[in-house]
Order: C-alpha cells, then sequence, then structure tokens
C-alpha cells in the first residue's frame, strides 16, 4: 500500500508538474499587451501667421479595440476662446470631447485662429489629455503647448502615424516644425509637377505603373491594346521590362513613367496605367485606367477613363508655385497630398523601390521607406563608429558627404529579415533642411507591440539655419 502510495504522489507531482508546464507555455504564447496609451502626437506646436488652422493629433499605442471616449482640457495665455480662437469640436464646459473610434490609431480636433486679430506671438494654448475611456490609459505625453507663432523645435521624439500593419497612410514630417502630417496613401493617383518643367509622377506609395502604347486618342484605345499587360505590368511580376513604367525611386524627373508633356499635342501618348495595389491583407487591386495628358497654358489637362469605355473625362490642374506636387484622384479630382513645398522634410510610407532578382534589377515594394523632400533637403549617414548620436556636434557638419536623393535614407535605416524587423543601432542621420537648419536624427524602434506600422524616431537641432 505504501508503494502505490508513493506510486500515487509522484505521478500527481509529475502531473502538476506537467501541468505547470503547459500553462506556463500557453502564457508564453500569449502575453499580455502592453498599456494602450494616448499621447500628443507632437508637445509643441506653431500656428504661424500665415495659417488660418491646425490640425492636433492624439494617438493610440495601438489601434482601438472599441471606441474610446477623450476629453482634453485646455489653458489660454493671452487669447480669449470665441474671440481670438476657435476649435473644432466646440469646446463645451472648459474641455473638448472627443471619440476614437474603433479600429484607428488617431483622432485630431482642429484650432482655428479667428479673422483679422493681431497678435504679439507670445500667446499659446495647453492642452492636456485629461481622461480616456477604458481600457486606454492617459501616456506620459499627455500636454501640448500650442503657440501663435512659428516655432523652431530643437528636438523632440515622434511616432510616426503610419496606421499600422497594413500601413494604410502616407506621413509628411517638418522637423522644425515640430509636425506630421497623414494621408491615405490610397487617396491620389498622379503627381503634377508646379514648378518650370511639365513632369507627371505616378503614386509610388500603391505600386502603381504606367505604361506608353502607339495611341494618342483615348477613345480608340479598347482591352485589345492591352493584352498581356496584367501578367507584365505588375510589382507581383517581377518583371526587369517594368522597370521603364516606374518612377526612378531616386526621385530624377527626367526618369518618370510618364514621359515630359509636350507642348505638341500630338506627341502625347495614351498611357495604360495599373493603380497597383490598395489596403489591406490581403490588398486588393486598385484596377486599371487609360490617361492622356497635355498641356493647358501654363497647366495640365488629364484625359481619363476605364480601358473599355468610348468617352473620358477631364480634369484640370493649375500650377502653383507654393507646392512641388499637386495631385489628382481619378474617382476625386484635385485632392490635398503633400504639405507645401517648405513645410515637410521626410516622409514615410509604403513604396516602390527596386532590388536585384538574379542577374536583373526588378521593381519592388518596400514597407517602411523613407523618402526625402524633393525641394533643397539634403541628408547625409553617419556612422557611431565614428561619432556617437549623443556626441554629434555643429563641428562635425563639415566631415559630411550630403545627398539630394530622394531615397538618401529610404530602407537603409532598418533591417527586415529574418524576423523580427530591427532598426540598424551602429548609424544616424543628418537632415538639412530648405531653411539651412540642420537636425541629427536616429530611429528607436520599427515595432510597436511586434507589430510594424508606427515607427518611432527622436531627433535634435544641431545647427540653426541663418
Amino acid at each position: 500500500m505504501k508503494s502505490i502510495s508513493n506510486n500515487f504522489k509522484l505521478a500527481s507531482l509529475i502531473f502538476s508538474i506537467t501541468l505547470w508546464g503547459f500553462i506556463s507555455s500557453c502564457s508564453d504564447d500569449n502575453p499580455p499587451l502592453p498599456d494602450n496609451l494616448s499621447t500628443f502626437a507632437s508637445a509643441q506646436l506653431g500656428l504661424a501667421d500665415d495659417e488660418t488652422e491646425l490640425d492636433v493629433k492624439i494617438q493610440l499605442t495601438r489601434a482601438a479595440t472599441m471606441d474610446i471616449p477623450l476629453t482634453v482640457s485646455l489653458v489660454t495665455n493671452g487669447v480669449t476662446y470665441g474671440t481670438e480662437f476657435t476649435t473644432e469640436p466646440a469646446v463645451t464646459s472648459g474641455s473638448l470631447s472627443l471619440t476614437l473610434t474603433k479600429g484607428s490609431s488617431e483622432v485630431s480636433f482642429k484650432v482655428k485662429k479667428a479673422d483679422g486679430i493681431l497678435l504679439d506671438g507670445d500667446e499659446n494654448i495647453t492642452f492636456t489629455i485629461a481622461s480616456a475611456g477604458s481600457p486606454v490609459l492617459v501616456g506620459e505625453q499627455n500636454q501640448l503647448v500650442l503657440s501663435f507663432a512659428e516655432i523652431l523645435s530643437t528636438g523632440a521624439t515622434m511616432t510616426i502615424a503610419g496606421g499600422g500593419a497594413t500601413y494604410p497612410n502616407q506621413v509628411f514630417i517638418d522637423l522644425s516644425a515640430n509636425r506630421q502630417v497623414s494621408v491615405l496613401r490610397t487617396s491620389w493617383d498622379l503627381g503634377f509637377y508646379m514648378g518650370d518643367d511639365f513632369k507627371v509622377v505616378v503614386n509610388s506609395t500603391t505600386a502603381m505603373m504606367a505604361r506608353a502604347i502607339d495611341k494618342n486618342d483615348l477613345t480608340t484605345v479598347t482591352a485589345d491594346d492591352t493584352v498581356g499587360f496584367a501578367k507584365e505590368e505588375s510589382i507581383s511580376a517581377f518583371n526587369p521590362d517594368a522597370m521603364a513604367w516606374i518612377d526612378d525611386p531616386a526621385g530624377d524627373l527626367s526618369k518618370t513613367a510618364i514621359a515630359s508633356i509636350s507642348l505638341t499635342d500630338a506627341e502625347n501618348k495614351v498611357y495604360i496605367i495599373n493603380r497597383g495595389s490598395g489596403i489591406g491583407n490581403p490588398a486588393p487591386s486598385r484596377g486599371w485606367k487609360k490617361v492622356r495628358i497635355i498641356r493647358n497654358g501654363s497647366g495640365y489637362t488629364l484625359q481619363h477613363a476605364d480601358i473599355a469605355s468610348t468617352t473620358f473625362s477631364e480634369i484640370q490642374i493649375t500650377k502653383d508655385d507654393t507646392y512641388l506636387f499637386k495631385h489628382v484622384s481619378f474617382e476625386n479630382g484635385a485632392v490635398e497630398v503633400e504639405p507645401a513645398k517648405d513645410k515637410w522634410d521626410i516622409s514615410w510610407s509604403y513604396f516602390t523601390n527596386t532590388t536585384v532578382s538574379g542577374s536583373s534589377t526588378i521593381p519592388y515594394a518596400f514597407q517602411d521607406l523613407i523618402l526625402q523632400n524633393r525641394y533643397e533637403i539634403q541628408t547625409a549617414k553617419v556612422l557611431t563608429s565614428a561619432v556617437t548620436y549623443a556626441n554629434f556636434a555643429e563641428s562635425d557638419l563639415a566631415s559630411l558627404t550630403f545627398s539630394s536623393s530622394q531615397i538618401g535614407i529610404g530602407a537603409d535605416w532598418r533591417r527586415t529579415s529574418p524576423s523580427p524587423a530591427i532598426v540598424y543601432d551602429d548609424r544616424f542621420y543628418v537632415i538639412n533642411d530648405a531653411d539651412g537648419n540642420y537636425f541629427k536624427l536616429k530611429f528607436n524602434s520599427i515595432l510597436t507591440d511586434g507589430v510594424r506600422g508606427t515607427p518611432q524616431f527622436e531627433y535634435a537641432l544641431v545647427k540653426k539655419g541663418s
């Protein structure tokens, strides 16, 4: 009996250890998620003299699993609500009530400056995230000071509002203003150059391609003109010939998929456009279009239609030197995408770059790619073996070699294979902006809770422009 009892105890002990190991294993496979925090996207913003309103963003660590109410209080200095400024939504009982909708990771409100007011520039508003609905918590960066004057940021830590794992957004970042603007990357199709030349770019954030055919009348183009295109004109075809149907990833406007728009109408060919992929997993096809672009005085006329259509629609694009490009959607006409050309430095997005396959170079879609503004922005890489980020100073600028390539940073800051994706910690970057300011910038993370789509970086002013 004693032997049986001992055996029973031993079996019970083994069972308990096995059960505990099983429970621990399950727990390790499904660790609890970190707190979901609500924070301001920036701790300091400025509303310049020539700006009438500003969007203020609040971000979550990850997308909300339900609608989340947020309350934002405000304290004014030198301005009065309803006299010098208002907000949208309106302030009631001394605070703003916002709702961050299920599936979203950010919400915003507007601050609007009243018409015809005169300000000294030392006025400001301090906004505070007063409360967040469960299970969201208020994070450490819960205050924002909005000045009624243009600021020159001396540095900050920023989480890019990319939108998460399906990378839905294209995000434009202005370091000197400590500001980011995000737009849905599928919200546009073509970008029209606002400079002296007549250039048109395709939406490389959706893997769009454009292929000329030997016709210049949209009404005569049929499906017979596109036989075989579906297999050839696609990012997933791994086709070396497709290099001619994408824009140069480095941003050289002499190497765009669509040729310069000629003053002679007959020289402007029809292009068959594969609009690339939409947002989702799997990502849906955005379909095909036929387009033709001609000059309209100092502007452009875009003609577009579905492949089988015997008629077409027209959109007029007027040049505006405030911007580097103005953008058009086939569905919605003129749309706002890029900020003014001197109001952003770098952008983050999904993007059509190139890679080597065998002995050929092919178009390839990259996630988490950093582009620099083609308007007077330069970047340089610094290896920490030469000087650390913390120690880098104005005296180190003279030794740098700067690049004007649109992909000067590109994908160089991160490694994505083997998994998990990581940020290289042996390098950082220096950015020279359009106002002559120099900033050092390093990336701190590419993953949030193990998911790509909201990377984080920090930056600091090294030298102020003259």
